[in-house]
């Protein structure tokens, strides 16, 4: 029979087809209603949480002990519908027109409860209507034991308010849920989950096709989900799916997961407390304002986005917390498939993929056009982070990008398989690294690039303490726009192939890099060049092959273990400097032109060999070391071997020339353009035999030989007879050197020391007494007299009212001098000075003294010249005769000596040896001049004649770093200095006004006898020779003078000197005191 409760306030029918012998009690269905029963069914419900263990509900219930109750709801019910039993079967439908509580409430309006081991079904709860509070289908009570299973669950309309399904307690019963389905909407404010499975709970299905939302749109606590289907929107104002526990076998997501919250715990979809989502599939959007998906305690397993699905967030799209795991990756664009015009892929707005401290992954997989990218790193492993298989990227189209980072960037972590790119793959990175191996992080499987249209945009760099366990292969048509760089104490074991065609920029092994593995180049690809300047002992220890057709640059100042060698059609140039070793020589065997370039201090062994058609040029300033057949240079081939120049070393031991011996079947076509001997430690002996020097080459292909010195010693070479002679050159000597520095510093000083001497003594100003008026303005620049006043006064009766007797100043100086140390090397150099002077007046004239030190420093490519000068002298000046228009004669005379404290250094390539010898000086010169005084103007022409004397005492070099001597030493002997010349001049003098006067002087020295002779030994050699000065050295100074008053005056001075080996600028600041 139909057995029907009609509530008063109309519309709600519930409906049970039943026995009609069993009305009774033996299967009671009854409703009891809000609003006209006040018994409660059950005044003590537990719910799933804490919050809501002690609600009491007064309810309508559906109850049933043993048989099975369908229930209809199509109207307005405010109570709650309460399902319960024990081995019961029931269902629950909310029609179209039913509705499940008011607006705005969230309490609990569906309760299906069991308890102890009570077995409850409930095949069916559909809403087509809608419900406003909680759904719960849960235990009652803890210690559940029994079974609860759903059967159908199916939202097709509007459910305000939480979805919870669960056991709680850690009760050991068990939820079963067969099928989960949602078409309509889920709203819930709880902060719990809007849909809240938890506890022991197996959901079969779960299908959301509508909307989900919440603070957590979907949340597993325990329990697990087999198979999970979005094709709708579940949204999270925190994360939008959080898995805590329990486990999801597959999630297929085709719709939206999105998370709106900003703090950096949301994400998309998010596991925690140990969840596990077994397998992900997404073909639709993932997306969170901080990560998409996210593991900060748990596990995924393989996670695959294709056919345009994305996974984007603003911290990163995926992002794997500390020690925690992803598994396998995989990540297809799907041919010509986008959403919303994105390509399909994961991305983040610092990181696509960050793998943080001590996470795991497998495997991850990028193929047909699919994208990982972050404005920071495409991909980043953190510390001890590990991706045990491979990184494989793949496919026209496929990309990963990087920003301010890496496309790919290893921090310290380990990728214990290998880096793939290929078939049309790119990495990149604004920045210019492509992929970043750093701090310990390790690479074990190697780095392959392949295939056309393959590309790495940026650079490979190793750095730190990081390490490539294998090899690096450019391949088949890859490019590498950038280049591969090791750097700190990064290594890379394997070797670096560059093949089929493909490209790569540069190869650079810097810091303390090593490179354990050859560097080959293959025909038809393309290395533009290779620098090693490792300090590593290994550096680069495997060899270095081109074969291909494309110029390569080799620039090394580390270690090459192997050979470089040359087989195919490109040019080759390599540099080899800064103490660089390549030990296994180099060979050219193809057809491109190679250079080679060995600088001072580097070695290249065994040999260079030269046997195909290619045109070589060598340039050796280091060591080259000879092939097992003794050989030097070897030219087996048709082509030109050309050395430009040879530095020829010498044995630190016995003096001995490491010969170049030339051989193979084309010696005849080496040609030598210049051989420089070495002459540190030479034994001279070894340079009467061009054969000592140079071997098997074709003498008359031998152009200039000489030595690497200063030029003392100069080697001439007769290519017809093929005689060798020596010569020695004392001026381009240490020697030369000392006495071109000691003339000009002592030239210097005498006509410095002349002007300031001078500007003192002119400044004496007496009133009374026409002598001393006209002895104090007849030098050139009197500093403190005014010439207007003094021009118009009667000479015999002027009264300038006091006088000034004496005349006391001190003064630093600096001067900049450029002075032929080397010969036909301008060497520049300074002086710091300072110089104190006392002039006074007496009626016989004025009489003056003075005194200074000075340090100068002047430096050449082969002499260093440093001394520290004593000076002092003396100086008189007087007026002669005045004639009758008041034009005055006058003379002055002044003598001078000097001790001069020489620091000597002879420099022969990095070998330096030092002497220090004093130098003394002495001279005497007398002056004559006329002052014409016109207006305010006085004109002062003046001759004089000069002696300068100096010795310098004997001595003898020594090596203070390595030997920059020939064996058996040079000792300079004792040289006298004995010059005369004379000296012409023109002072013009002007009063501008009375606090401002100035003072010009040009002139000129002519020297009479302008050559020293000299003597030294080279070993057991002895040499004369003889030095010869500038014939005419001009000079010019200039004074700006300011009178103070009449006991002080300042003046700002400039002195400078010009002969054809050099000149010196002196300035200086002036400042007399007067009394």
């Amino acid at each position: 029979m139909l057995f029907q409760v009609r509530c008063p306030w109309g519309g709600g029918i519930r409906k049970s087809h039943l026995n009609s012998k069993k009305i009774v009690l033996s299967l009671a269905a009854i409703s009891f209603l809000a609003s006209c029963a006040d018994a409660a069914l059950n005044s003590e419900i537990k719910t799933y949480d804490e919050i809501s263990k002690n609600t009491k509900a007064r309810s309508a219930s559906v109850y049933s002990s043993r048989n099975g109750t369908n229930t209809t709801i199509n109207s307005l019910q405010n109570g709650q519908v309460t399902i319960t039993g024990n081995e019961t079967t029931n269902s629950l439908t909310i029609g179209s027109n039913g509705t499940l509580g008011s607006i705005g409430n969230n309490d609990r309006i569906i309760y299906t409860h069991a308890s102890n081991s009570d077995t409850l079904t409930l095949t069916n709860l559909t809403n087509n209507g809608i419900i406003n509070g909680a759904v719960a289908i849960q235990n009652s009570k803890k210690d559940f034991t029994g079974t609860i299973t759903v059967n159908t669950f199916e939202n097709k309309n509007q459910i305000n308010g939480q979805i919870y399904m669960g056991i709680w307690s850690s009760s050991q019963g068990t939820l079963n849920i067969e099928n989960f389905n949602n078409s309509g909407t889920i709203a819930g404010s709880s902060n719990k989950g809007t849909v809240f499975f938890e506890g022991n709970t197996n959901i079969k299905s779960f299908s959301n096709n509508g909307l989900i939302s919440g603070d957590q749109g979907v949340r597993l606590s325990g329990g697990t989900i087999n198979s999970f289907n979005n094709n709708g929107t579940i949204s999270g104002s925190s994360s939008s799916i959080l898995v805590a526990g329990g486990n999801i076998k597959t999630l297929v997501n085709s719709g939206t997961i999105i998370s709106n919250g900003n703090r950096n715990t949301n994400a998309g979809i998010k596991l925690e407390s140990g969840g596990t989502i077994e397998n992900i599939i997404n073909t639709g959007t993932i997306q969170s304002n901080y990560t998409g998906i996210v593991v900060t305690y748990g596990k995924f397993k393989d996670l695959t986005v294709k056919d345009g699905g994305v996974v984007y967030g603003k911290y990163a799209g995926i992002a794997v917390g500390q020690w925690q795991t992803l598994g396998n990756l995989y990540i297809d664009g799907g041919k010509d498939t986008k959403k919303d015009g994105t390509v399909s892929g994961i991305y983040g707005d610092k990181y696509g993929i960050s793998l943080e401290t001590g996470s795991s992954s497998q495997k991850i997989e990028l193929t047909n056009g699919g994208i990982i990218q972050g404005k920071v790193n495409g991909i980043k492993l953190g510390n001890a982070a590990s991706l045990s298989g491979e990184m494989i990227l793949s496919g026209e189209g496929s990309r990963v990008e990087g920003g301010s980072g890496s496309g790919i960037s290893n921090e310290s972590g380990k990728i214990t398989g290998s880096i793939k790119v290929e078939d049309g793959a790119t990495v990149t990175s604004s920045s210019g690294q492509a992929i970043s191996n750093s701090g310990s992080g390790s690479i074990t499987g190697g780095i392959t690039v392949s295939g056309e249209n393959t590309k790495l945009e940026g650079n490979i760099i190793n750095t730190g303490n990081a390490s490539i366990g294998s090899d690096i292969k450019i391949e088949n048509g890859a490019k590498v726009e950038g280049g591969l760089v090791n750097q700190g104490n990064g290594s890379i074991s394997g070797s670096v192939q560059v093949s089929g065609g493909s490209s790569i920029d540069s190869i650079t092994n810097t810091g303390n890099g090593a490179i354990s593995g050859s560097i080959t180049v293959d025909e038809d690809s393309k290395l533009d060049s290779i620098t090693n300047t490792s300090t590593s002992d290994t550096g680069i220890s495997g060899s270095i092959t081109n074969n291909s057709d494309n110029k390569l640059e080799i620039s090394n100042s580390g270690n090459i273990g192997g050979k470089i060698e040359s087989t195919g059609g490109a040019d080759m140039v390599i540099s080899n400097s800064n103490g660089g070793t390549i030990s296994g020589g180099i060979s050219s065997s193809g057809s491109g032109n190679t250079s080679i370039s060995n600088s001072q201090g580097s070695t290249i062994n065994n040999g260079i060999t030269v046997s195909g058609s290619a045109q070589v040029e060598i340039s050796n300033q280091g060591s080259v070391g000879k092939d097992s057949n003794g050989n030097t240079v070897t030219n087996n081939g048709s082509g030109s071997v050309g050395i430009k120049d040879w530095v020829v070393s010498t044995d630190k031991e016995t003096g001995k020339l490491d010969t170049v011996v030339v051989g193979g079947s084309g010696k005849d076509n080496v040609k030598v353009e210049n051989i420089t001997v070495d002459q540190s430690n030479v034994n001279l002996d070894e340079l009467g035999d061009i054969n000592n020097i140079i071997s098997g080459v074709n003498q008359g292909n031998i152009g200039n030989i000489g030595t690497n010195g200063g030029g003392e010693i100069s080697l001439s070479y007769d290519p017809l007879t093929g005689k060798l002679s020596t010569d020695f050159n004392l001026n381009a000597s240490i020697s030369g050197a000392t006495f071109r520095s000691l003339i000009s510093t002592t030239t210097r000083r005498s006509t410095f020391i002349d002007n300031v001497m001078g500007n003192s003594m002119q400044s004496f100003y007496l009133g009374n007494s026409s002598r001393a008026q006209r002895m104090a303005m007849s030098e050139k620049g009197n500093l403190y007299a005014d010439a207007s006043d003094y021009i118009k006064s009667d000479l015999n009766n002027g009264n300038y009212g006091s006088n000034k007797e004496h005349s006391l100043f001190i003064l630093p100086y600096f001067s900049s001098q450029n002075v032929e140390l080397s010969l036909n090397e301008e060497s520049k150099g300074h002086t710091k000075g300072t110089i104190i002077g006392y002039s006074t007046l007496k009626d016989s004239g004025i009489y003056g003294v003075y005194a200074g030190y000075e340090d100068t420093k002047m430096s050449s490519t082969y002499f260093d010249i440093n001394n520290r000068t004593y000076y002092a002298g003396l100086k008189y000046f007087n007026t002669l005769l005045t004639t009758e228009k008041g034009q005055e004669v006058y003379i002055k005379a002044q003598g001078k000596t000097a001790l001069i404290k020489n620091d000597l250094t002879k420099k022969i390539g990095n070998n330096e040896a030092k002497a220090n010898p004093n130098s003394y000086a002495y001279g005497v010169n007398a002056g004559l001049g006329m002052n014409f005084i016109s207006n305010k103007d006085i004109f002062s022409p003046e001759v004089g004649l000069t002696y300068e004397g100096g010795y310098t005492e004997a001595f003898s070099m020594i090596n203070t770093k390595g030997e920059a001597t020939v064996m058996g030493g040079e000792r300079t002997y004792a040289n006298y200095l004995n010059l005369f010349s004379t000296k012409t001049s023109f002072t013009w003098f002007r009063d501008w006004l009375p606090n401002l006067k100035s003072s010009v002087e040009l002139g000129a020295k002519l020297n009479i006898n302008p050559s020293v002779k000299a003597k030294a030994r080279f070993g057991n050699i002895k040499v004369n020779d003889e030095f010869y000065l500038p014939r005419v050295q001009k000079f010019v100074s200039t004074s700006l003078i300011i009178p103070v008053n009449e006991a002080f005056y300042f003046s700002l001075n400039y002195n400078g000197m010009f002969d054809k080996d050099g000149n010196t600028h002196t300035g200086f600041a002036q400042f007399n005191y007067l009394w």
